[in-house]
């Protein structure tokens, strides 16, 4: 079966040849494998880019420990249940954002690029802890490494200030993005990267046209939540969504005989099951599990359950070994 690659590859791979840094190498290998058509014709080329995505990452972790650093590249390793990056253009409040959420300390300021390299802070939800990223401004020349942390978070939170022309400065975002392989709704090339859009400083003109006309362009395709930084309307709303986009799940385990206690939980995506549950804990689980009991809020009160059991969120299990 004939491969049928894009042009859009093979302009990629002309970037990848060209390109001298390591890090921006990964990038551009990355967005090949998004590109590829997903059938039989393309999986030897698929396992191709992926061995080379890995002997390459060993390469720069290598690098990385003889501190070799290979030219100026930032990234963002991930912590806690999930790492969520906010994508901006100059002045859309990023940085406050991730003040609010996080209760970090990042610079804000009225003039455009405050933010020069990544902010982190850590997001307390519930009982889990989630990694918020504030990233530079998203601008035409942006370098290759903005495009790799984009990659690399598993949520996109795409932050619009409603006083300027959202459509405008959402379909700059969109354009930027596609351009790097990066795509948050259906296209031929690619998987669609999770993502929100939020709609912000909404406490300045609370009826703006802009706003309208955003939300019934856009509310069909894009999950859309407004909210005020300032004021902290529509944070809460926020954090939930967040949550339920990561696509997560928190699971409580507890010991035989002892009370239900929620408050450290094993965070896995969803889908996952009992079996996935034990190897997250200790592989002895897995291979020594002889049964679990569940607990929820649904159907189970300490039932037996099977192995290729499918957990909800907030499930407690009693293993067996």
């Amino acid at each position: 079966m004939p491969a049928n690659l894009p042009p859009q590859y093979f302009e990629v791979e002309r970037q990848y040849r060209e390109a001298k840094e390591p890090r921006e190498k990964l990038t551009f290998l990355q967005q090949l494998l998004s590109i590829i058509p997903k059938h039989k014709g393309t999986e030897k080329l698929q396992a191709e880019l992926k061995t080379r995505i890995s002997k390459l990452k060993t390469s720069i972790d290598k690098q990385k420990k003889s501190k070799g650093s290979g030219g100026t590249w930032y990234q963002v390793e991930k912590q806690g249940a999930g790492q969520i990056v906010i994508v901006g253009l100059p002045n859309s409040g990023k940085s406050s954002l991730l003040n609010v959420l996080t209760n970090a300390h990042s610079e804000v300021g009225l003039y455009p690029y405050t933010t020069q390299l990544p902010q982190v802070g850590m997001m307390d939800y519930e009982n889990i802890k989630i990694q918020i990223v504030d990233t530079p401004p998203l601008y035409e020349e942006a370098p290759a490494w903005l495009y790799g942390i984009y990659r690399n978070g598993d949520l996109l939170l795409i932050l619009l200030d409603v006083n300027k022309d959202t459509i405008s400065d959402f379909e700059k975002i969109c354009t930027a993005l596609n351009n790097k392989n990066i795509f948050i709704s259906e296209h031929e090339f690619g998987d669609i990267k999770r993502h929100l859009i939020v709609l912000n400083k909404i406490d300045a003109v609370p009826e703006k046209k802009t706003r309208s006309e955003f939300i019934k362009r856009y509310q069909d395709g894009f999950s859309i939540i407004c909210l005020s930084v300032s004021d902290m309307n529509g944070i809460d709303i926020l954090k939930k969504k967040m949550f339920d986009n990561l696509s997560i799940i928190r699971v409580y385990t507890k010991k035989i005989g002892n009370a239900i206690v929620k408050d450290d939980p094993v965070v896995l995506r969803k889908g996952a099951t009992v079996m996935d549950a034990a190897e997250h804990i200790h592989k002895d689980f897995k291979r020594n599990m002889k049964f679990a009991r569940l607990w929820n809020e649904k159907d189970y009160s300490g039932q037996r359950v099977e192995k290729n059991h499918i957990l909800n969120d907030e499930d407690v299990l009693e293993f067996h070994v």
